[in-house]
């Protein structure tokens, strides 16, 4: 895979892909706009001083170069937008439901998961119960935090890290912004807690946004030719 370091022609590469494959399957030209309009640098200052973060560079320079949301690994990424004021991500153009990113402690990898669950329920005064096959707690959060529960867990469940991408069938990426692996991405499956795999290339190192981006545009224009 090439390792430019920009993303220097990257959105009319991407473009012509994809109006490629909307002409083989429509037979014309489409007017849809391939990329969502890109963010200024003020933008990204008020989306980091919102949840007190710096974004990764790869992924912030992809916002004012490339766009704000957009096609990617595997069917789309989040689209980051501007909603009643607050800065979200948004998949599938459900407004009504951002994902609003938890900045308050570094992103926990799976094996880290079920102690930073029992650590939470016994921070908030209950004890945690036997859990299931899946080390979930998650009936523990409903009790400890009431309505609650639900949000407050999947919160925490992708705390430190934003849902970045669309695989279809309830699948999803997320990049990484807190943490020792801050930049790096991973993979999820659908089921109700399913581990977070780490995406890797074809050597086995660990992408970032930049080569897991450029890996699946190449594999794009490849099956095009």
């Amino acid at each position: 895979m090439g390792r430019q370091t920009g993303w220097s022609g990257v959105r009319e590469r991407v473009t012509a892909v994809v109006r490629a494959e909307r002409r083989a399957h429509d037979g014309g030209a489409s007017q849809h706009a391939v990329f969502e309009p890109v963010l200024t640098a003020a933008q990204i200052a008020e989306v980091e001083a919102q949840f007190g973060i710096a974004l990764p560079d790869e992924y912030r320079t992809f916002l004012t170069e490339v766009g704000s949301g957009g096609p990617g690994p595997a069917l789309e990424l989040t689209s980051l937008r501007r909603i009643n004021g607050k800065w979200g991500w948004v998949w599938d153009h459900a407004e009504d439901h951002p994902w609003l990113l938890d900045p308050s402690g570094p992103f926990v990898e799976t094996e880290d998961w079920a102690d930073q669950q029992r650590a939470t329920l016994r921070a908030a005064g209950h004890e945690p119960t036997t859990p299931d096959d899946e080390e979930d707690y998650l009936d523990d959060y409903r009790v400890a935090f009431g309505d609650a529960g639900d949000d407050v867990w999947h919160l925490e469940r992708g705390r430190g890290a934003i849902h970045i991408s669309d695989n279809g069938c309830g699948m999803t990426g997320w990049l990484i912004v807190v943490g020792p692996h801050r930049g790096e991405l991973r993979d999820r499956d659908c089921a109700t807690n399913p581990p977070f795999e780490p995406y890797v290339d074809v050597r086995g190192n660990r992408h970032t946004f930049h080569t897991w981006y450029l890996e699946w545009l190449e594999q794009q224009e490849r099956e095009a030719q």
